[in-house]
């Protein structure tokens, strides 16, 4: 789909996925790191057995699909050999703090000078010039200044966010978009466009609805933990079943299909089966109208039901009967996913150490472009000779100064 365009990726660990999904779009994408390599190098988890540079798995997840050189663009050198990969790439994605790539005369203004045609995309904590563009930020800080721990975590403890780190990759993933759509925008205009990406703002979308409560409501949301709050009725949405927990609504559309359910483990008595409109149910309750068994005793019916289950019969019957059941899955439920094992999502990729294990692969199946991965994360310099001596032309002593072979 992308293999027309050349993608030069100038980020580190905040900014990688960006670069990665052109390249499983088929972008041809030029990772360019340091002497000493990429931040993202030095972050676990680390294989024990492979060379130093190569032993982090942060980096291998997201650096597939790219070709790997070095760049000291602290010396002319470097910062020459860059200006001249510039001419022939259409897309440059960077994540240097505010004003660093000015400052070593990278920055847009500079480059659209070199490449009238260039979509440049900076991915910053704040976004260019911000208010806040020059703080010091976190995954922690930037998921609570979005607004989604304002939603996480029970009501009575403080806020937490999501467990492993999602901010700078939910940034990249908004990057990858951005880039498109500004070149998109380039191709009508016929030049030069530039791209701010600000994390705290990639995060407001991840709380969905919660963005506009207040506008519709004149209020915003407020974390409930594992409740739901409908109204003057709080429902619980998380259930222990057999082998962990699931998720489940329990509202009309499921409990009229799920009362079936309860009469079948002998949990409640046939006659709920007929003695309430359960398509209206949950209406009836918001409204104050009588019911005959109590939000109580439902609650405490489909809890029982849930025990006596695992995750896996739950979510299986769930799809089957069309009532929406969720597992909250493991990381090895995950990769025990049949969807995924059916639909042959999984590839087998070759470690840096030697062994070969299953890992995530394109995040979207095209029937008339498929994505593919053709390579997978480079070894630092990997491509030097190929990208900076065939392509570029350089000779081996230009290739040196370029690396900063001889202060690295």
């Amino acid at each position: 789909m992308l293999s027309p365009y050349t993608v030069l990726d100038l980020t580190d660990d905040r900014g990688e996925l960006a670069a990665m999904v052109l390249g499983d779009l088929g972008a041809d994408v030029i990772k360019v790191e340091p002497p000493q390599g990429s931040s993202s190098r030095r972050m676990g988890p680390f294989l024990e057995d492979a060379p130093e540079p190569e032993r982090s798995l942060h980096f291998f997840a997201f650096n597939r699909n790219k070709r790997g050189i070095t760049l000291d663009l602290t010396t002319e050198a470097g910062r020459s050999v860059l200006l001249r990969l510039v001419e022939k790439a259409d897309f440059l994605i960077e994540s240097a703090r505010p004003g660093e790539m000015d400052e070593l005369g990278l920055g847009f203004d500079a480059l659209r000078e070199v490449n009238p045609r260039l979509v440049y995309v900076a991915i910053t904590a704040f976004g260019r010039d911000e208010p806040y563009a020059d703080f010091a930020a976190s995954d922690l800080t930037l998921a609570a200044m979005g607004g989604s721990m304002n939603l996480q975590g029970d009501p009575d403890r403080p806020p937490v966010r999501i467990t492993v780190p999602q901010v700078w990759l939910q940034a990249s993933a908004e990057a990858a978009v951005a880039a498109l759509t500004a070149h998109a925008r380039m191709l009508q205009a016929g030049q030069a466009q530039f791209v701010d990406v600000s994390a705290q703002t990639a995060m407001v979308w991840t709380m969905m609805n919660a963005m506009v409560a207040h506008a519709i409501q004149g209020a915003d949301f407020n974390r409930a933990g594992s409740m739901l709050q409908l109204g003057t009725i709080t429902l619980p949405l998380v259930y222990e079943c057999a082998d962990g927990y699931v998720v489940l609504v329990v509202n009309g559309a499921a409990l009229a299909k799920a009362v079936y359910w309860l009469v079948e483990d002998g949990i409640v008595a046939e006659e709920w089966i007929e003695g309430e409109d359960w398509l209206t149910y949950d209406v009836r309750l918001l409204q104050g109208q009588p019911v005959r068994y109590g939000l109580e005793e439902v609650v405490e019916a489909n809890r029982r039901y849930a025990l006596g289950h695992t995750k896996q019969e739950l979510l299986e019957r769930g799809l089957r009967e069309g009532v929406t059941i969720a597992p909250v899955n493991t990381v090895e439920d995950v990769a025990r996913f049949r969807q995924l094992e059916e639909r042959g999502y999984w590839l087998t990729a070759p470690l840096p150490d030697g062994r070969q294990v299953p890992v995530p692969g394109v995040f979207a199946r095209l029937t008339e472009t498929p994505m593919t991965v053709r390579r997978w994360a480079p070894k630092l310099g990997e491509h030097n000779q190929e990208v900076l001596g065939r392509t570029l032309g350089l000779s081996a002593q230009e290739i040196a100064a370029a690396r900063g072979a001889g202060t690295a």
